[in-house]
């Protein structure tokens, strides 16, 4: 019942327009927990879990934006991931790195070569590639990103930025922030979260306070969808392969002369493999259903005025085995365990450009809602939270190389639980107010520079920068570097007794990088940067005091290093080098599941404009699964083929194949991962 009320969904909508957190051992962060656990797992979470992001999408209205020198050749960063598009560039413009294109790691859309930070973009035409339909399967091999996933598809999937905490990453879908109210610790857990109608993914590497706000301590992911101009049509889908899995989508997507829609759906069915590993005793299947709709619509009445929404709806039942207590222990099979959850994330977005568009207007209002029940036989448990924002901001050209940003907010959160034979409710809120200035020297020094007062309901108030800065020494010589801070305010559930602290002040993230990106030659460029994190503030659970404390220190340092080599026109090799030394300075010991070294490579073939074949090696390196490092889980190495074929104008063959060494490996102590298995579809298009 459930997957013919999406696909009707789906039909009338096309037929009426046209026409983290971290890592745990439950299927959602923390939810499925005893107080009395939840809060022993957030000291586990601020020493182990771990989103340019635009907080608000580039717009259509025009406006007088710096733009690069036109007379110097654009250094491409290189990338981890093979960015081929239908017809094989030459000089391509890489996925996984600031591309030639326009990015928004501010509050305006700014070209990649004018932009100090580090922001790994993740395209079209590599999604495309990678035949994947989750967003955790193309983040994997990102440079500075480390995934954790705690069993088959659907088990907590976490994600960490150059060793923060994966509490510590503000995720956002066109903006939307979509980290959850309800959550022990804020975090977001990825394993619903699909690519459904998803354009681009932007990875903005280190503390982003003054733009994005609380949670923006380590970083922050945005998911970009397509809209309906750009690419209209209708399409439908079918996968399927291993562990009974099948994948049903579909898609519509087109414009009129004052409007654009953009709708796409899914439903996704596997029986999966016990979240538990055979190592373990685990046996029994542990499956998943998700169903997703997502859509996008835009409304303008002149080239000054414009309107968007925006939405997505995930439903998802997902199996799971019963989860230890403490980090390190092995899970164990359980054959009725169940969660279902409900996710709806909805933006309203208004843009005004009056007059000679010098000044810009972007208001925005929010809506996200988290409704979880846990079915367990001994403790069953639900959870719901809502967040609302409301967001305004002025972009003002002060000259034709300036760019002034001002804004302010209002967020606020509720969240409430029933179990354990207990009720209870809590609200939160936070108004901020933030300034950026952007700017442009001599066509080859560009630099931003943004501050941030945020005050707290609960944690008081806490105040942020950021600058960057970007110089084009020569033609083929690009530095750049950047210094910022951010903050994460405490969640709800830390706040509350009997283990939380109505006391607790915001964690808080110092974090600096300086890098250098090189054209070798016309065929071959590399890039390097070299960061570090200093955390402070970090929210434990204290021994002494049985309630949870500001008492956590840590950090981070490591270097990123990537090369893309055009070996031929129809042949490219992409690959990456991340090395993270992490401290836990309370124990002296790695952060866990941090690994210290990834490598990641890739070769891609396209042989015509409808055919490309890619061959991916992923390698990850030891990393600790206890805070005492007493267990280390060993080095892994993941290879992927993946391709897609187009027959005729109207039908495409996609199919990949992972895991092709069948190698049996653990990301997480005690929970399988995918032995080698295959997936086949086909995509039509109209």
């Amino acid at each position: 019942m459930m997957r013919v009320a999406l696909l009707t969904l789906l039909l009338s909508s096309v037929t009426g327009v046209a026409s983290g957190q971290p890592p745990a051992p439950v299927v959602t962060p923390d939810q499925a927990r005893t107080p009395a656990e939840a809060a022993s797992e957030n000291e586990q979470d601020s020493q182990e879990a771990g989103q340019e992001l635009p907080t608000l999408p580039p717009t259509t209205v025009p406006r007088n934006s710096v733009t690069p020198d036109t007379n110097l050749p654009p250094i491409q960063p290189p990338s981890n991931n093979a960015a081929t598009g239908d017809q094989p560039p030459v000089s391509p413009a890489p996925a996984d790195s600031p591309s030639v294109e326009t990015i928004t790691p501010t509050a305006t859309p700014l070209p990649a070569t004018q932009f100090g930070g580090t922001v790994r973009v993740i395209d079209a035409a590599t999604i495309a590639n990678s035949s994947a339909t989750q967003l955790t399967d193309v983040l994997r091999s990102t440079a500075g990103v480390d995934v954790v996933q705690t069993g088959p598809p659907g088990s907590v999937s976490s994600i960490f930025l150059r060793g923060a905490n994966s509490q510590h990453t503000k995720v956002l879908l066109n903006g939307i922030p979509l980290n959850e109210p309800s959550g022990p610790s804020r975090g977001f857990d990825f394993s619903t979260l699909s690519l459904d109608n998803v354009e681009r993914i932007e990875v903005l590497q280190g503390p982003q306070g003054p733009l994005y706000g609380s949670d923006a301590v380590g970083g922050v992911i945005n998911i970009v969808t397509r809209r309906g101009r750009d690419a209209p049509g209708v399409g439908a889908s079918v996968l399927a392969g291993s562990y009974g899995t099948h994948r049903e989508a579909g898609f519509a997507r087109g414009a009129g002369r004052h409007f654009d829609y953009s709708v796409s759906g899914s439903w996704l069915d596997t029986d999966g493999f016990s979240s538990a590993s055979r190592r373990v005793g685990g046996m029994e299947r542990d499956g998943l259903q998700l169903g997703t709709l997502d859509g996008r619509f835009g409304l303008w009445s002149d080239e000054t005025l414009e309107f968007e929404y925006f939405f997505r709806w995930i439903d998802g039942r997902t199996e799971l085995d019963d989860a230890p207590f403490s980090l390190g222990t092995p899970p164990t099979d359980d054959f009725t365990r169940q969660i279902n959850n409900q996710q709806f994330f909805q933006r309203v977005q208004g843009i005004w450009a009056p007059g000679d568009g010098l000044i810009e207007h972007i208001a925005s209002f929010d809506l996200t809602d988290f409704d979880r029940d846990d079915y367990d036989d001994v403790f069953p448990f639900s959870t719901t939270g809502q967040s609302r924002q409301a967001r305004y901001l002025a972009n003002v050209q002060l000259t034709e190389s300036n760019m002034l940003t001002a804004g302010g907010e209002y967020w606020a959160e509720d969240a409430g639980s029933v179990g354990f034979g207990s009720t209870s409710n809590a609200t939160q809120n936070q108004r901020s107010a933030f300034l950026q200035d952007q700017w442009e020297l001599w066509n080859r020094l560009y630099a931003t520079a943004g501050v941030r007062w945020d005050d707290h309901s609960a944690a008081g108030s806490a105040f942020t920068y950021r600058v960057t800065l970007l110089g084009d020494v020569t033609e083929t010589t690009r530095l750049r570097g950047s210094l910022g801070t951010g903050f994460r305010a405490p969640a709800l559930a830390e706040n509350l007794f009997p283990f939380g602290n109505p006391n607790l002040a915001p964690e808080r993230s110092r974090g600096w990088e300086y890098g250098l990106d090189q054209r070798l030659t016309d065929r071959l460029s590399v890039s390097a940067v070299y960061f570090r994190n200093d955390l402070q503030n970090l929210i434990l659970f204290d021994l002494n005091t049985f309630l949870l404390e500001n008492i956590g220190v840590a950090k981070t340092h490591g270097v990123e290093a990537l090369a893309e080599w055009r070996l031929a026109r129809r042949w490219l090799v992409n690959g990456s080098y991340t090395r993270t030394d992490t401290l836990d300075r309370d124990t002296g010991q790695p952060l866990v599941r941090r690994p210290r070294d990834k490598g990641a490579i890739s070769l891609t073939w396209t042989p015509d404009a409808g055919t490309a074949l890619r061959l991916s090696t992923l390698i990850v390196g030891p990393r600790t699964d206890t805070r005492d490092g007493a267990v280390v889980l060993p080095t892994y190495t993941f290879m992927q083929l993946s391709g897609r074929r187009q027959l005729g104008s109207h039908a495409r063959l996609i199919g990949r194949v992972d895991n092709l060494l069948d190698q049996r490996y653990e990301e997480a102590t005690g929970f399988a991962a995918a032995g080698l298995s295959c997936y086949a579809g086909v995509e039509l298009t109209r």
